[in-house]
This record gives structure tokens, sequence and C-alpha cells, in this order.
């Protein structure tokens, strides 16, 4: 049984183009070029402000104008700033290596017998419905488990951990009335590429609060960026941000990590031939949620997927190349 509510393809449309025009507004308003962890891939000592932090536009820098009345000096000036942002970007993209070494913290306790675990998110987890992939690739495997899953379009961590919203109080109710092993937390984009520390993080130890008093264990599921990037910013810019927030957000929840972004770039590089986005550039294909399913595998049960009988329906050297890829992660 699955708390799931779907919208229809007009709203997906209207997300797509909400989600890119706010990540092109963040850009441009200087509030997005690197993630909120202090040092790379780890989380800032510092508590988010009470007030749940500023707006972009608030939190910006403010730069004077240059000291003179020559004009060549303000359009040096202007070259200057330009080459320092794209400096700062390429910077970004060079700081987080897909290949490098991934420390996953393991499950305490781990994964019982017919373990209950719940998937909250929106249109990434629903979308070719995640949740029933894992829990196929974990019976085939000798795990059975009681898979639930409170999905709606475009919903951030936000609105779910808001008791007041109509999903987020069904997220509550599940949360403070039912037992749970397991509880895999996956944001909307925009707000975990842009607004990670204002709003992801603060409504991440929310839920991690009510999912840990109800015996659980949080889970982040990294997203993935659009195939194409986002307008000016390149697909890798875009995934190194996302990466490092919510590799930052899981360090201070001390909670467990599936890096579905990473194994995006990873399958990328290794498997280029390998499709893993649906015809709207921005949901996973089936490729792509496959992979995601068996990377959450190997993290929660520890065992890696090779071998699975359980394909979705893809050919079998897709599904065992998706399968490896997914097991190379136990491997770190």
């Amino acid at each position: 049984m699955r708390g799931k509510k779907r919208k229809n393809n007009q709203h997906f449309c209207g997300h797509l183009k909400n989600i890119f025009c706010l990540l092109l507004a963040a850009l441009l308003l200087g509030g997005c070029a690197s993630p909120f962890a202090s040092e790379k891939n780890t989380a800032s000592s510092e508590a988010p402000s009470d007030s749940g932090g500023q707006s972009a536009k608030d939190s910006e820098e403010n730069f004077d104008e240059p000291s003179g009345s020559s004009q060549q000096t303000k359009e040096q000036s202007s070259e200057d700033s330009g080459s320092d942002q794209q400096s700062s970007e390429d910077s970004s993209e060079e700081d987080f290596n897909f290949n490098q070494t991934l420390t996953l913290k393991v499950p305490e306790p781990a994964a019982g017998e017919n373990p209950r675990i719940l998937f909250v998110g929106n249109s990434h987890t629903y979308a070719n419905d995640l949740p029933v992939i894992f829990s196929e690739i974990a019976a085939a495997m000798g795990h059975p488990a009681d898979v639930q899953e409170v999905t709606e379009g475009a919903y951030t961590l936000t609105q779910f951990a808001d008791t007041a919203d109509e999903w987020g109080s069904v997220v509550n109710q599940k949360l403070t009335e039912e037992p749970w092993d397991f509880v895999i937390l996956q944001e909307n984009t925009n707000d975990a590429f842009s607004s990670a520390e204002e709003t992801m993080l603060p409504a991440a130890l929310a839920l991690d609060e009510k999912i840990r008093a109800a015996g659980g264990q949080t889970g982040l599921l990294m997203t993935w960026t659009p195939k194409d990037g986002a307008g000016i910013m390149g697909r890798e810019y875009v995934q190194s941000i996302l990466a490092q927030n919510t590799i930052a957000v899981s360090e201070r929840l001390d909670s467990l990590l599936i890096p579905g972004g990473v194994g995006f770039m990873r399958c990328l590089e290794q498997y280029p031939q390998i499709e893993l986005w649906n015809e709207d550039g921005m949901h996973p294909s089936l490729e792509g949620s496959y992979l995601a399913g068996c990377i959450a595998y190997a993290v929660i049960f520890r065992e890696s997927p090779a071998g699975c009988s359980y394909t979705a329906e893809l050919d079998g050297e897709t599904a065992a190349q998706l399968q490896e890829l997914a097991a190379g992660f136990l491997a770190e």
C-alpha cells in the first residue's frame, strides 16, 4: 500500500520550466556558485540561522563600483569579474571527482528480515516507480521488504516536513504512528542545488528526528542533474553542486547516502550508450531508475546487486552493467 498522488504531464512540464529558470536565476545572483559546505565535501560547523536563512538576493555580496571615472577601468573590472566567475565554476567542477572514493555510512543496525522501508520524494522517485524497482531487486536477492512511498510531483522536503501541508501531514502520520527501519528522503533538485542550507538541511533535520524516534535510519537519495545541465551551466557543474550539497547535509545528519547522481556520472563515463534520462531530459529513464534502485540496494543491504535476476525488463547486458556499477560503491 502506498501513499502517493500523481500529477499529469502538464504539471511535469511546468516543473521543468521552473527549475531551469530558478537555477539560472540563482547563478546570476551569485547564490549557487558553491555548496554550503565550508570545505570540500564537509558540512559547515555552524547551524543554520533560526530564521531559516536569507534569500539568495538578500545574502548576495554587495559589489562596489570601481573607483575612478575611467570607463576602461569599469570594463576591465567587468571582464575580470566574468573571468573570476568562470574560474569559480571551473574550480567547482574540478573540486568534485565523480570517481573519487566515497566513504558511505554503513547501516547500524544492519537491515534485518523483512525491513520496513519508506520512500519520501517527488517525481524523481515515482517515475518508473523506483520504490517498486528497489523492492523487486531486494526480493530477487533474497531480502523481501515492506516498501512503501509517499510521493508528490515537484514536492520539497520542506513541504513534506510541514505538518499543515496535505502530504506533509501524511508523512507525519506515517513517521509518528508506524515503525520504520529505513526512510529514504529525496529532495527537490532545485532546493538541493540552490538552497541546501536554507531549506533542505532544516527540513531534513526535522524529518530525521521523527525517523529516529520511529526506530529508523535516514537515507538521502542524491538526485541527478538534468541531461543537458541548466541554462549556461553544464551537467558536470550542476551535478558537482548537487553532490557536494547532498553529501554535506548527509554528514550533518550522520545519515546514509544513496549517491544516485554520482552513479549517473560514472555510468556516462563507463557506459555512454546507456540512456539514463527520459525524453524530457530531466526525469530518469527506466535504466536510470534501475541504476538508482541498485545503488539503494547496495547501500541498505550492503550487498552487491550483481547477478540479480530481476532486470525491470531491461536487456540482460544493460542490467548487468548497471548492477556492476552499483556494486562498485561497496568496494569503496
